[in-house]
């Protein structure tokens, strides 16, 4: 009955070591990742980026060309259509 339990210890510390060495690194890689894509600096970085853009578009003469602004009057339209 001993042996049983030592070999059964065994088995299950060896696959709980196998699962951190292979999808418990591949876990933390991504969870890294995810911070580093969230942080406060990088937040307000693209704030920044945003506001540059917008202002950008808002000294053109035009924003947006004449089929695109066609179809985005076509979806506006339809879509208050359906809201009614």
């Amino acid at each position: 009955m001993k042996l049983f339990v030592y070999k059964t210890l065994f088995v299950a510390l060896t696959v709980f070591i196998l699962f951190h060495l292979t999808f418990g690194y591949v876990l933390k890689s991504y969870e890294k990742k995810l911070y580093n894509n969230f942080s406060s600096q990088k937040l307000k970085e693209i704030k920044e980026k945003t506001r540059e853009e917008l202002g950008n578009a808002i000294k053109k003469d035009r924003i947006l060309n004449k089929d695109d602004a066609e179809l985005l009057k076509k979806f506006l339209n339809k879509l208050n259509n359906e809201l009614r």
